[in-house]
């Protein structure tokens, strides 16, 4: 099933899913990953100090994160009916290092978001320096792939 690559064109404002082709050995490469919502386990935590907020942008919703009041990470998701759901990856906001706590946090919060549309089934494409922690959580990795 290549219903991500749908969600990823419109995730990363236009950017073609045929862009992504199997990564070849050596190759800097990025993972597919598949979950169930509620089969993820949770282990995110937000900082003392940060504060959640979502809005509707269109073809995505997007969960941001701030702390002291200045947009820290976000996070975008999207759910169809027929292709089920997708999140990207949590992109950093002005440069800010992200825990890897604190990114689960964010992912968490967008599947929470898909469950409740009714979405079973979630695709990601995170770094390949990220998917462990991913896998450990519950999600299975589909592909491994590169942008082209």
């Amino acid at each position: 099933m290549q219903s991500w690559r749908e969600h990823f064109t419109l995730l990363s404002d236009g950017e073609p899913g045929e862009s992504w082709r199997p990564a070849a050995d050596g190759n800097d490469g990025w993972m597919v990953l598949e979950a169930a919502p509620q089969d993820v386990t949770r282990t995110g935590s937000l900082p003392a100090e940060g504060v959640l907020s979502q809005a509707p942008l269109g073809d995505y919703d997007v969960i941001e994160l701030s702390v002291f009041a200045k947009p820290a990470a976000r996070i975008r998701w999207r759910y169809d009916d027929e292709e089920g759901g997708a999140i990207s990856e949590v992109l950093p906001v002005g440069g800010v290092e992200i825990a890897a706590s604190t990114r689960a946090a964010l992912v968490e919060a967008a599947l929470d978001e898909l469950w409740q549309e009714g979405g079973e089934t979630v695709w990601t494409v995170v770094p390949e320096a990220q998917a462990a922690d991913y896998l450990a959580a519950g999600w299975q990795q589909r592909e491994r792939v590169t942008r082209g």
